[in-house]
């Protein structure tokens, strides 16, 4: 082997160690700024408002919580409402809107009974109930 062929060889070699060798581990990121804990929140600590008496204005005595259970068990809450709460709706859909062929027109907008608007164009159409929407009468 001539001399060229062994020097290119080692260089070879060699580089991939010096490029290693320089890279290194990476810096911690806490290195070059200050950590700081935020101290933990305090827990709130619970306030029982002091009972008063309703006629005299007067303040009750404290009861024990066996002293309130009793008091529920021996009477109980009746409801004073009036009347039976009416379960929560969640939005309308609109049904969809069909072209002449068949085909779902999205931005149209049922407006009344058998009447529907084009959002696109601006123009009212008749329609017919189709399934589970409206179609645009041919």
């Amino acid at each position: 082997m001539s001399r060229l062929v062994r020097f290119a060889t080692a260089l070879g070699l060699m580089l991939p160690a010096i490029g290693m060798a320089q890279i290194g581990p990476p810096p911690s990121p806490t290195a070059t700024r200050p950590v700081v804990v935020a101290p933990p929140a305090p827990l709130p600590t619970p306030v029982r408002p002091a009972p008063v008496d309703s006629l005299s204005g007067q303040m009750a005595p404290v009861k024990s919580n066996s002293q309130v259970q009793q008091q529920l068990r021996s009477h109980p809450i009746e409801a004073r409402g009036t009347g039976p709460t009416q379960p929560i709706q969640g939005p309308t859909l609109q049904p969809k809107v069909y072209d002449r062929h068949g085909r779902i027109i999205p931005g149209a907008k049922q407006v009344g009974p058998n009447r529907v608007l084009d959002t696109r164009t601006g123009k009212y159409y008749d329609a017919i109930p189709s399934g589970d929407g409206q179609q645009i009468r041919p």
